[in-house]
C-alpha cells in the first residue's frame, strides 16, 4: 500500500470529524454579508488551538454563538469550535467524538504531522498529487489552491465526499516547523446553504 500524507489526513478527518455556523437563525437560513461580518468573533491563535500548537501571529474569526472547546484528547484531536449544544452531543465520552448529528457546522484545529511544508520547494507534502489523491479517495469536484494567508503559505482543499458532504480543509505552514496546522470544517447534517459561504468568510478573516 502506498502511504499518502493527504490521504492520511482525510482518514483522520473522517474518523474524528469537524466545524460551525450560526446561533440565532434556524439551520439553513441565509444571512446577508453585513450580518455575517457584524456577528463573527475574533479569537487569538492560542485560544483557537487550545494551546496544542506552537504560537504564530495569527487570529481567526468564528461564527456567532460559537464556543471553543478542548475535548482533552491530545494534539491529534486538537481543538473544536462550534455551538455548545452540538459539541455537547458530539463529545460522547472522554475518549470518543461523534459529529454525525450537527445542527450547525463544527471547526476542528489541530497540528498534523501527516502533511508538512518544505520551504526549499515552497510546497506542501504531496501538493502536486493532491487532485489525484482526492480522486482516489472517491472525492469529486476537488479544488486545491496554494495561497498566502496573512503571510503564511497555505493550502486550501475543498471537494465533495462520497457520502455527499462537502470537504473543507486548510493547511497553514508554521515556519521552520515541518508540521503544519490543519483547520477542517464539518458541515451541518443535513448540510445547509450557508456552509460554503461561512467557509469562505472564515478564510477571508484570518489575520
Amino acid at each position: 500500500m502506498i502511504w499518502n500524507p493527504i490521504a492520511q489526513s482525510l482518514s483522520s478527518w473522517a474518523l474524528v470529524t469537524l466545524l460551525g455556523l450560526f446561533s440565532k437563525p434556524a439551520p439553513g437560513t441565509l444571512l446577508s454579508r453585513s450580518q455575517i461580518d457584524a456577528d463573527w468573533r475574533t479569537v487569538d491563535f492560542k485560544t483557537a488551538t487550545c494551546g496544542y500548537a506552537a504560537e504564530i501571529p495569527l487570529t481567526f474569526s468564528i461564527p456567532p454563538g460559537y464556543v471553543v472547546r478542548n475535548p482533552k484528547l491530545g494534539s491529534e484531536a486538537g481543538c473544536f469550535w462550534g455551538m455548545a449544544d452540538d459539541l455537547d452531543r458530539a463529545f460522547v465520552s472522554p475518549t470518543r467524538i461523534d459529529l454525525k448529528k450537527l445542527d450547525h457546522g463544527v471547526f476542528q484545529a489541530r497540528v498534523t504531522e501527516n502533511v508538512g511544508y518544505d520551504p526549499s520547494t515552497r510546497k506542501f507534502t504531496e501538493e502536486d498529487d493532491a487532485q489525484k489523491i482526492l480522486a482516489g479517495a472517491g472525492m469529486t469536484g476537488a479544488s486545491v489552491s496554494h495561497r498566502s494567508i496573512a503571510g503564511h503559505p497555505a493550502l486550501v482543499i475543498t471537494a465533495r465526499r462520497p457520502d455527499g458532504l462537502d470537504l473543507y480543509m486548510l493547511y497553514i505552514a508554521r515556519g521552520s516547523d515541518k508540521a503544519v496546522l490543519l483547520v477542517s470544517y464539518r458541515p451541518a447534517t443535513p448540510p445547509t446553504p450557508a456552509d460554503s459561504a461561512n467557509w469562505r468568510h472564515f478564510l477571508e478573516e484570518i489575520r
